[in-house]
């Protein structure tokens, strides 16, 4: 024991010495999103390129993480707005999870929600989402997310819908009943708490709580880290209350020995080794950015593609710190030196100020090894912000000819600028897509300026850096001069007013020509989009030039009026397509008298001097019809403007003949139809039924016009009569049959007619029927006309049918007394007596017919003498039956 202790104290001599490190890495702002806006969370999902963000007031967004575009999907969360949104974490494209601060998480697949709550096994109010390491490395791997609440961590299976609890192993506290938070879950870093905190006091008068926290740091393929536990210390006056964020990193990323915890509180972040952070007394720890309130620690890795196993000394691996006082960053975290733990350097990013960053993600290519993390993701209070890093900053790189002034020659180098106007700096077109871009100005960083083009308005030295997030390249371009010039001198000698036709030659204007000179031409005080010397005027209005000798200094020339001669164009319409002879056609033109000018009207280019300024004109004469407008006054060239219709051809058509031809093939009685043939010399038919086709079918009595009508319009009619004769009528009375009284019906059809036919057999006037059936009658009268019934014959008998004889003789014929119509009523009473009222027979219900028989012995012929009851007695009958041998 003594020697343990010995040697843990060497250790901590030998480990706890500062590493500090100059700065290796710089950032650039590439982008500033949701201006304005607060942003709480943000989660890249790896699995492709999109970005979940999480904002105040219940706000979600999906960022393309390529071309930056954002889709607003807060409308699709709005029937969720009594939850607290609290995290939010992304499956793909089209699936996103949503933690509410109550025991529900909120998910969206494919435009469909589900809300998973405690009855699919989530046990408390949820805080936090993540998901389980090797979740997002593709097909083929797990496929679990972490919810973190105040009763322990669950997984949830995304392909098979499924709460489960974290495996035995993964971490020593009992997950059922710990208040947990996921702290951080990407690719490669699985950080949360599951167990519940425990006190160790003694070393102040302050209580000093222990937070035990699962760590699979850094466990990507080939070297997959295995889950370890540690403690994160919170309490008294130094550590803060609040644990917001936990993080770890391996100085070797092979093992876990020599990790480093770092957490954030209100007091700022701490740092401890993974071996000395279950006791305070004796071990090692830092504290940085005292004072400042830590909202969230990760890290970036960079130039990974040096080392497969990333624990190459050229890797980059930095710490990423969102406060709020701004964001940090620290030196590269890999210690070439060997000191455990090692402090590092820290270092302010100036470009954002004091801005509160509420939370920060690292923005990944791809999910292939070595993977590149070339960007990092700020969630602040005002907006969404995307930082590039750049590793080769430091490096000492030579300028290359890598930018331009659009449009200008590449060994310009320097340019005059008119006060107000800009010009736009290009980088390389063979450049594009191959580099990450930064512009300054005079050796300052121009915020999210990070396109290929750069439009300068003030004077002053600009260049880019042309750099990659994910190598040690770093080059800086050419410089470029922007200087500020005066304007131009130049003539626009025209009178105030000029005043011609618009379908003669136009008007045009012109100024001085210099061809350093620019122009712009403004009709009615608007840029009209041409930068001539000269312009061409098409429309009546005011006209201006301005010239400028250099970019955006543009000086006026004085306004002209312009007033253009524009004559209505006159179109002649007829009042009808087309006209019969004998009919007067109105040609009226589309424009009303006025004042300025004369309506003249010409047929066969004959002037029709009765009809001058009129805007029609009624004739029934063919020919060639134009109208004219001429101005009244003249222009200042000394011409009239005139303006001329098209042509209108004006011709009568003459009538077309009809006739009607009825075609019979049958008699014409009623119900039957009957062809009617309009025949007529052309055109279009229209008959009082309302069809159009030249024959038509009728079945009804009356009168029937025909209406053609030329392809002239020009119409003719003519009508025809049809009568129909009536059909016979058939009224016979449907009948009833007995069918065990054998007693057949005859029915009798109405006299008179040339034909019966009954159940299709020909016939005469009557009809014998002898069993139940419907019977089908038709008859035809003396024209030929036809009707047809159908006679219902139904089987109708008494209730109860009692034989009065029968002959038990053994012939097997009426061998039996059978009572018809009993119906299986229950209640009947049957009694036989003989003439001296002796009973021979009796049956109750009626089970069994009456053979004859007294005591199994043939009764002798003759008179017996029945009683018998039904429906409970309601009914009795009486009466003889006779036995004959």
């Amino acid at each position: 024991m003594q020697f343990r202790i010995i040697f843990f104290i060497a250790l901590l001599l030998i480990c706890i010495r500062a590493y500090g490190q100059q700065q290796d890495v710089d950032f650039h702002l590439n982008a500033h999103l949701l201006n304005g806006q607060k942003i709480l969370k943000v989660k890249r999902d790896f699995h492709d390129i999109y970005l979940w963000v999480l904002g105040q007031n219940n706000s979600v967004y999906r960022v393309n993480s390529v071309t930056l575009a954002i889709d607003d999907y807060s409308s699709k969360f709005a029937a969720y707005n009594n939850f607290q949104f609290v995290d939010i974490m992304g499956h793909s494209a089209d699936t996103v999870f949503i933690a509410t601060n109550a025991t529900n998480v909120i998910e969206w697949a494919n435009g469909t929600f589900r809300v998973i709550g405690s009855s699919d096994g989530i046990p408390g109010t949820v805080n936090s989402l993540g998901i389980d390491l090797g979740w997002s490395l593709g097909p083929g791997t797990r496929n679990e997310m972490l919810i973190g609440t105040d009763q322990g961590v669950r997984t949830f299976n995304v392909q098979t819908q499924t709460i489960g609890v974290l495996p035995d192993g993964a971490f020593a506290g009992n997950s059922s009943i710990a208040n947990s938070r996921i702290y951080e879950s990407t690719y490669r870093n699985e950080i949360y708490k599951d167990s519940t905190a425990y006190d160790q006091s003694g070393w102040t008068t302050d209580t000093l709580q222990y937070l035990p926290v699962a760590f699979n740091p850094d466990g990507v393929d080939p070297l997959p880290g295995p889950f370890v536990v540690g403690y994160v210390w919170k309490g008294n006056h130094t550590f803060g209350s609040n644990v917001n964020t936990v993080f770890s990193f391996n100085l070797d990323l092979s093992t876990t020995v020599f990790a480093s915890y770092f957490w954030g509180t209100e007091n700022g972040m701490f740092q401890t080794g993974s071996n000395f952070s279950d006791n305070i007394v004796t071990d090692p720890w830092f504290q940085y950015l005292s004072g400042i309130k830590v909202n969230k620690i990760t890290d970036i890795m960079g130039l990974t593609a040096f080392s497969s196993y990333y624990n190459s000394e050229i890797v980059k691996q930095n710490l990423l710190i969102g406060t709020d006082n701004g964001f940090y960053f620290s030196s590269t975290l890999n210690n070439p030196t060997g000191v455990y733990p090692a402090k590092f350097s820290l270092f302010h990013y100036a470009a954002l100020g004091n801005t509160i960053i509420n939370d920060i993600c690292v923005n990944a290519v791809s999910d292939a090894h070595p993977i590149c993390e070339n960007g990092v993701w700020l969630g602040a209070n005002d907006g969404l912000y995307l930082l590039k890093p750049d590793y080769a900053a430091f490096l000492n790189s030579t300028p290359i000819q890598a930018i331009n002034f659009l449009n200008k020659p590449d060994t310009l180098s320097s340019l005059n600028v008119c006060t107000g106007d800009s010009v736009l700096a290009v980088v390389n077109s063979s450049l594009n897509g191959s580099y990450t871009i930064q512009w300054y100005e005079n050796g300052n960083e121009l915020p999210a300026q990070s396109n290929h083009t750069l439009t300068i308005k003030t004077a002053g030295d600009y260049y880019a850096v042309l750099y990659d997030p994910c190598e040690d390249i770093h080059i800086p371009s050419n410089h470029l001069r922007v200087n500020i010039v005066n304007g131009p001198v130049f003539t626009f000698n025209y009178p105030d007013t000029i005043k011609q036709c618009n379908n003669n030659t136009p008007v045009t204007l012109q100024t001085t020509y210099n061809s350093g000179y620019h122009y712009q031409w403004y009709t009615n005080d608007v840029l009209n989009g041409d930068t001539t010397s000269s312009f061409i005027v098409t429309q009546t209005g005011k006209y201006k030039v301005e010239v400028s000798a250099c970019t955006n200094s543009w000086v006026p020339s004085k306004e002209v009026q312009v007033n253009l001669i524009q004559l209505p164009t006159p179109v002649i319409t007829a009042d009808k397509a087309m006209y019969c002879i004998g009919e007067n056609a109105t040609l009226s033109v589309s424009i009303l008298p006025d004042p300025s000018y004369t309506i003249n009207w010409y047929m066969n280019n004959v002037l029709q001097t009765n009809n001058s300024n009129h805007t029609s004109l009624i004739t029934n004469i063919p020919g060639n019809y134009t109208a004219s407008v001429v101005n009244k006054t003249v222009n200042t060239d000394g011409t009239l403007c005139s303006q001329t219709s098209a042509v209108l051809l004006l011709v009568f058509n003459p009538f077309p003949t009809v006739t009607i031809e009825k075609i019979v093939k049958t008699t014409l009685c009623e119900g039957q139809t009957v062809d009617l043939l309009a025949r007529h010399t052309g055109g279009t038919v229209k008959w009082s039924t309302g069809e159009t086709t030249d024959q038509i079918s009728v079945n009804t009595a009356g009168n029937y016009t025909a209406v053609v009508t030329s392809p002239a319009g020009c119409q003719a009619d003519t009508s025809i009569s049809t009568t129909f004769l009536p059909n016979p009528i058939l009224r016979v009375k449907d009948t009833t049959i007995c069918t065990y009284k054998q007693q057949p019906v005859t029915l009798i059809a109405p006299p008179g007619y040339a034909q019966y036919i009954w159940n299709g057999q020909p016939g005469n006037q009557t009809y014998r029927v002898s069993l139940p059936q419907t019977v089908s009658l038709t008859v035809t009268d003396a024209n030929g006309c036809e009707a047809t019934q159908q006679i219902i014959v139904a089987d109708k008998c008494p209730d109860i049918w009692i034989p009065n004889t029968f002959t038990p003789n053994g012939d097997g014929i009426n061998d039996i007394w059978t009572i018809e119509g009993l119906d299986n009523d229950q209640s009947v009473l049957v009694r036989v007596y003989t003439r001296y009222g002796n009973l021979v027979f009796e049956s109750k219900g009626y089970t069994t017919s009456w053979n004859g028989e007294y005591r199994g012995k043939k009764l002798p012929a003759g008179v017996y003498y029945y009683v018998l009851t039904s429906k409970k007695g309601t009914q009795k009958f009486s009466g003889s039956v006779t036995i004959i041998y």
